[in-house]
């Protein structure tokens, strides 16, 4: 038992019972480990199976499929620079103050439990639901063949993306080949006007904020 001991993000009264820094770190990892499984479960079960559906339903030629994949990507890193830069960083929303924990506690104990960017199984869902619907609708309707493709490239990135960035803030090492993307991102937390993309930042120079991130002094 520890008394009158604060923290910055969990302040602890008189009488509470406070586990040591090792402990509440261990707690993190082990929640956010689940959260980050639970989060690429579920965008199998909402991307990856619908896509072997469709193209069961209404296979497409493979050009087609390669042609939806490639489009899956793209739309998975715009939805991540869009999210992250107009969701997460909107300060007045829920969605904006969760994420505010992410930055704060960087470096901290409880750090493991704020990495995720889908802050549950249900919200991943809810994002295939609200873009796949129309999308298949009109795939369908018009015979287009490339709904397959955009499912399966849209939740192997948002997997992949899960998991760099859970490597970029705790480990294990990335390999080689993405080392750039720890800076890349580390850079944002830095100073957080700039680097929206968690490490391929095709939004980030197509709308310009690739560069250094710049403090904006107040005039």
């Amino acid at each position: 038992m520890r008394a009158n001991q604060t923290h910055p993000f969990c302040p602890l009264t008189k009488w509470e019972f406070a586990v040591t820094a090792t402990e509440l770190r261990d707690l993190a990892l082990a929640h956010g480990r689940t959260k980050k499984r639970n989060n690429a479960v579920a965008a199998v079960f909402s991307g990856i199976i619908p896509a072997v559906i469709l193209a069961l339903y209404a296979p497409p030629t493979w050009q087609r499929a390669v042609i939806g994949i490639l489009i899956g990507l793209v739309w998975g890193n715009a939805f991540e620079y869009s999210y992250h830069r107009w969701m997460l960083h909107w300060t007045g929303s829920s969605f904006g103050k969760g994420h505010l924990m992410h930055h704060r506690t960087l470096g901290f104990a409880e750090e493991a439990e704020h990495v995720t960017l889908g802050d549950s199984p249900r919200s991943v869902v809810a994002l295939f639901l609200i873009n796949g619907i129309p999308l298949i609708v009109v795939d369908l309707a018009l015979h287009i063949g490339i709904s397959p493709g955009i499912f399966l490239g849209w939740a192997v990135y948002l997997i992949c993306m899960e998991e760099i960035h859970w490597r970029v803030h705790l480990g294990p090492n990335l390999p080689s080949f993405l080392r750039f993307a720890q800076s890349y991102h580390l850079a944002h937390h830095d100073i957080p006007n700039a680097r929206y993309n968690v490490f391929i930042p095709v939004f980030d120079i197509v709308l310009g904020t690739a560069g250094r991130a710049k403090l904006k002094l107040p005039s």
